[in-house]
């Protein structure tokens, strides 16, 4: 009996912490916070719900027909229909949503929650975050009661509440309910054929998000917008991952004023520094990005970047990956000159940029899908240019480098994503012109401690891109 009074008054105390920290427990909660219940039962989600739903809107997309549909976060149809979601953002109707929801469209019809719809066009859109902003095409001003109330994503924390609302498999005004999981996500890839956004710092949660709710809100306790469902993990349930609202209002202002993103542009393909490239160039801190390749007549080239440089700062703040600084650059203006703080062999060297305008042909790529099966280290074999196998992957025959024509299964080159067809242009600075170049760096490196840089560039002809591998030691 004592035992079960114990854990029963356990429990009670546990459900009033519980409550209390909701808001539900406190009477003086309660009177400061709008959308505390009044029942001190009820799930303080319901409030929010009724918040927020009346912002939320269902979208409909048609696309011309004979093309095809494959979209990550759509329903398929005969008839060539897609659905998403949005949330309008203001009286004139403008709403945001994602960039693959609307992309291509014919037309485009918007559903509120009363069922009521209107046409919509696009006012502006933006694939390098995966936005678009829509306007509702009505003949009245949208009530002040439809329009969200935007909140801080920078100041939300993993582990608070959230909830996700939008259109999954086509139900409309769907609730999903769950918590920051983690913030600064970085995808490698989305599912289907949804391009790979540029810039990326996506929130990440485990409210359910299902195909249909992309380009819908992901909402705080206060019912304040916080990010834009965009893309799910299909392989595991409760993985996925939100566009913050900081990010998003930025764009959404820049495509209602001008219908586009500006953005500054360098001309470099940054990679993190990770331990091991650090190791291998000799410094001692991982702060900075690598240039793995400067772009023929780029700002970066004008301004005497060079490849294998380490950037450290930008405009005086510090690089921590390149993702940030990316961003960074995104955010200088067209002619605005770009102090760069940057380490060329050992040597800290200050150069200056003149940014220029970034477009959808001059932006960095993404790195593409890797493939690799046992020889010795770093598990590669490689074959000259004019090798017969080397032209079977379609390498052109001429040209600086070898061709990687095999990779060892679970060994140091397929684990770092090198795949066949890539082709190893230097390795420690060393320019490498055929396969006895190769093996004799390769071989005279076997029993050192201190990793070898592999400069590569993919078969398609993408970007270089280093790589640090670990010799073996022998015992």
């Amino acid at each position: 009996m004592t035992t079960q009074g114990t854990l029963s008054r356990i429990r009670q105390a546990v459900l009033c912490t519980g409550l209390i920290s909701l808001g539900l427990g406190s009477r003086a909660v309660q009177a400061a916070d709008p959308l505390a219940p009044t029942n001190g039962l009820q799930s303080p989600f319901v409030e929010v719900a009724r918040r927020v739903q009346p912002a939320v809107v269902s979208i409909s997309v048609s696309k011309a027909q004979g093309q095809e549909i494959s979209w990550t976060h759509m329903r398929r149809s005969p008839a060539a229909v897609r659905y998403g979601s949005g949330v309008i953002i203001d009286t004139g109707g403008h709403t945001l949503t994602n960039n693959h929801v609307v992309d291509e469209a014919i037309r485009i019809r918007v559903s509120l929650s009363d069922g009521t719809e209107y046409p919509a066009e696009i006012i502006g859109q933006d694939p390098d975050t995966d936005l678009a902003l829509i306007r509702l095409i009505s003949q009245t001003p949208i009530d002040t009661s439809r329009v969200a109330r935007i909140g801080n994503s920078d100041a939300i924390q993993v582990g608070d509440w959230v909830m996700a609302v939008g259109s999954p498999f086509g139900f409309h005004h769907t609730v999903s309910v769950g918590v920051i999981s983690a913030k600064g996500r970085h995808l490698g890839k989305i599912e289907g054929d949804v391009p790979l956004p540029s810039y990326q710092n996506f929130l990440q949660t485990d409210a359910s998000i299902n195909p249909g709710n992309s380009g819908g809100p992901l909402i705080d306790m206060a019912g304040r917008v916080v990010g834009i469902n965009t893309a799910y993990n299909p392989a595991g349930s409760g993985i996925g991952f939100a566009i913050p609202i900081r990010l998003a209002a930025k764009v959404a202002s820049e495509l209602r004023q001008h219908g586009e993103v500006v953005r500054g542009y360098l001309g470099i393909q940054p990679q993190d520094l990770t331990p091991d490239i650090a190791e291998a160039l000799g410094v001692a801190s991982f702060q900075g990005v690598l240039v793995g390749q400067v772009q023929p007549d780029s700002p970066a080239e004008q301004g005497g970047v060079k490849r294998g440089d380490i950037i450290l700062k930008l405009a005086g703040r510090p690089i921590a990956d390149a993702g940030s600084f990316l961003t960074l650059v995104a955010d200088h203006r067209p002619q605005q000159r770009m102090e760069l703080s940057v380490l060329r062999d050992g040597t800290p060297l200050t150069l200056t940029a003149v940014a220029g305008r970034r477009s959808s042909t001059n932006h960095p790529s993404t790195q593409p899908a890797f493939v690799a099966s046992d020889v010795g280290w770093p598990g590669l074999e490689v074959k000259d240019r004019w090798d017969m196998e080397s032209r079977r992957l379609r390498v052109p025959k001429t040209g600086q480098g070898v061709v990687v024509t095999y990779v060892a299964p679970g060994g140091p080159a397929e684990q770092k994503e090198i795949a066949r067809g890539d082709v190893i242009f230097e390795i420690d600075r060393v320019a490498i012109r055929n396969v006895r170049d190769y093996h004799n760096i390769v071989d005279k490196a076997q029993n050192r401690s201190r990793p070898l840089l592999f400069l590569l560039r993919k078969k398609d002809g993408g970007h270089t891109w280093f790589v640090a591998l670990r010799p073996m030691l022998k015992r």
